[in-house]
């Protein structure tokens, strides 16, 4: 359970800075072109969301959705009953965000909890038994996805001399 977890965060926390650099981009490009303004503030800004937002998802998501499975193991014997006392507890875990920092910070913790859990109930639908191996392995894909679009920051102030 405690591997399916390492790569569910390793999936979600990589889909949670995709998604937000698409949705929220960083307004600092100074080309006169808005197409081209969005897709440099995209690029720049999904490797800084992903720094940041992944290791919250891994350490505080890993450890409260491990947490709440356990919680809704214990509670429930019923499988959809679990299913929904285990979405409330991350969507409770995710809620804490609200109350420490701001609404903002809130939602996007709310966001990231509920893409967690989809991701992990959806590699535990699999019904693969996950090895450490794996686990390990999916820590590439975060990685990855940071060489991949830092390269292309890289590439696109090449090409246009900032």
């Amino acid at each position: 359970m405690f591997y399916r977890k390492v790569i569910a965060a390793s999936l979600s926390g990589s889909i949670f800075a995709i998604l937000f650099g698409l949705f929220v981009p960083y307004p600092n490009s100074p080309t006169s072109n808005l197409i081209w303004q969005y897709i440099s503030s995209v690029l720049i800004s999904i490797p800084v969301y992903l720094m940041y937002s992944f290791p919250f998802i891994l350490i505080y998501g890993g450890i409260t959705s491990l947490l709440s499975e356990i919680i809704s193991r214990r509670m429930t014997k019923n499988q959809k009953a679990e299913f929904v006392v285990l979405g409330a507890l991350h969507l409770a875990f995710g809620s804490v965000f609200f109350l420490i920092f701001n609404p903002y910070a809130g939602t996007l913790s709310l966001a990231a909890a509920f893409l967690f859990f989809v991701t992990d109930r959806y590699l535990q639908n699999k019904r693969a038994s996950y090895r450490l191996t794996q686990a390990l392995m999916s820590l590439e894909i975060p990685i990855g996805v940071w060489i991949l679009f830092m390269g292309l920051v890289y590439l696109q102030s090449m090409l246009t001399g900032f």
